[in-house]
């Protein structure tokens, strides 16, 4: 073949080979199509749960003495003996303290001489007066100087007695504040003394419960655990409530009472749960399952016009799936749900405007910091 041949012919077979390579690529485009995923997002999951379980609430406390006291002397002086130490247990009337008494002794002894002398005017003046030797007023001014030395010597020796600090119950020193020897001023903190036997766990009880705890009086004792001593738990009764809410969590302050553990060393400030079943204690009894009220949403129907109370529900992969729901009524605890879901089924608890069929998600939880 000639060159002039071989160049016609290599231009002829050129459109042809970019021809096949021009389709082989697309097909390989073809073929290897790109694959977008939707992202997994973070949601706030709901786990339905039987309304036997659901009547079981757990509430963190902390263990108070049924009884405490910030004693103090009521006059000031030099703390001349402090016999007592933090955590000594004392039986009532034990002194605990107690302040030189030398300035309050003298008193007594010096308003004693004041009340003698005056006590011996008033016997010769009240024989002169019967005899009418001297006149009423006369009388009247000496039966008064009676009167009063009689009241400055109670007085002073109920100053000495107050120099003398002793136990107003039995129970255990738990904190002193001074030591021996100070000078301390009337009123001033000494030492604090609590109770040994009876401990309070105070609570703090939310606003939907509150409102609807029974007024019958049934009696019920809620079950009080300590952290320092899990899975055993203490039978405990009710002793009081406040009627105001706490300005700061819109709770309510609950003290319970129970006997100190035997075979636990149970402390004031240590940590508790109490753990009270609902439905002993609450007007309305729950017999169906609740959700959380922005769980659930109105769905629109294929009839115009028509709306479904639905949930998105989650299956095995956490994939959303639209769930028709017939709703009863709203309670404090959320929405009451009488058909279309069953205790384990896991549902969107929040957000639910902004999920759609097919989504995918994980259960959201809080960072914490360091």
């Amino acid at each position: 073949m000639s060159l002039h041949q071989r160049s016609v012919a290599s231009l002829t077979a050129l459109p042809l080979t970019l021809l096949l390579l021009i389709s082989t690529a697309g097909c390989q485009q073809e073929a290897a199509p790109v694959v977008t995923e939707n992202p997994v997002r973070p949601a706030r999951i709901f786990e339905v749960v039987s309304p036997s379980d659901a009547t079981w609430h757990r509430f963190p406390g902390k263990v108070e003495a049924a009884e405490q006291a910030t004693l103090a002397f009521r006059v000031p002086g030099e703390l001349q003996k402090l016999p007592v130490h933090a955590g000594m247990e004392v039986n009532k009337g034990t002194v605990l303290a107690k302040l030189d008494p030398s300035d309050y002794q003298l008193r007594v002894d010096e308003r004693q001489a004041r009340y003698d002398l005056a006590n011996s005017q008033f016997e010769r003046i009240d024989n002169l007066f019967k005899k009418r030797q001297v006149s009423k007023s006369q009388f009247d001014q000496v039966k008064a100087e009676l009167d009063i030395s009689r009241t400055a010597l109670a007085s002073a020796k109920t100053d000495l007695s107050y120099t003398t600090l002793k136990a107003p119950f039995s129970g255990t020193v738990s904190s002193l504040m001074l030591e021996n020897h100070q000078s301390v001023s009337a009123g001033m903190p000494i030492l604090q003394l609590q109770t040994r036997g009876q401990l309070e766990i105070s609570i703090q009880v939310p606003e939907t419960i509150m409102a609807n705890i029974s007024s019958d009086g049934r009696p019920y004792q809620p079950e009080v655990e300590f952290d320092a001593l899990p899975g055993q738990r203490f039978l405990s009764d009710y002793k009081e409530h406040n009627t105001q809410a706490d300005a700061a969590t819109g709770s309510y302050q609950v003290v319970l009472t129970l006997k100190r553990p035997e075979n636990l060393n149970v402390l004031p400030g240590m940590s508790a749960s109490v753990y009270a079943d609902l439905s002993q204690i609450l007007a309305v009894h729950q017999s169906e399952v609740t959700v959380p009220s922005g769980a659930v949403f109105q769905s629109a129907e294929q009839t115009e016009g028509t709306s479904q109370s639905s949930v998105w529900l989650l299956d095995d992969s956490d994939t959303l799936i639209l769930q028709a729901v017939t709703t009863g009524q709203m309670t404090s605890a959320g929405v009451q749900i009488l058909s279309g879901l069953k205790p384990g089924d896991r549902i969107l608890a929040a957000g639910v405007h902004q999920a759609m069929e097919g989504m995918k998600v994980k259960p959201w939880t809080q960072e914490r910091g360091l």
